[in-house]
């Protein structure tokens, strides 16, 4: 907030999408469906599915106006690369690595 730069996480937006399902196509319900199973069991989203996510996120008017902080992306080295086929160039990088019994 205090520079002005939009926060989002990508937990936070897997969330928010399972939670409007009902309002959906097809073709994003299929999605949203595999991004539940995988919540559910704890793994890790794939990629194309939380790629074209992030991309749709970091493409809108106020992302591109104010600048973006990412949380919990990339976390593979394909969504890394998608960001750079995307002509994405974060300036910026700050990796936390948290044992698991503090996190």
């Amino acid at each position: 907030e205090k520079h002005g730069l939009v926060h989002f996480s990508t937990g936070d937006m897997l969330r928010q999408a399972v939670s409007s399902e009902s309002s959906v196509d097809n073709e994003r319900a299929s999605h949203i469906s595999t991004i539940q199973n995988c919540m559910e069991k704890g793994l890790l989203i794939p990629d194309d599915i939380i790629i074209r996510l992030v991309l749709d996120r970091l493409r809108s008017p106020d992302c591109k106006r104010q600048g973006w902080i990412l949380d919990g992306f990339p976390r593979t080295s394909n969504q890394a690369r998608a960001l750079q086929n995307a002509g994405i160039d974060p300036d910026t990088f700050l990796f936390l690595s948290v044992p698991d019994e503090v996190a």
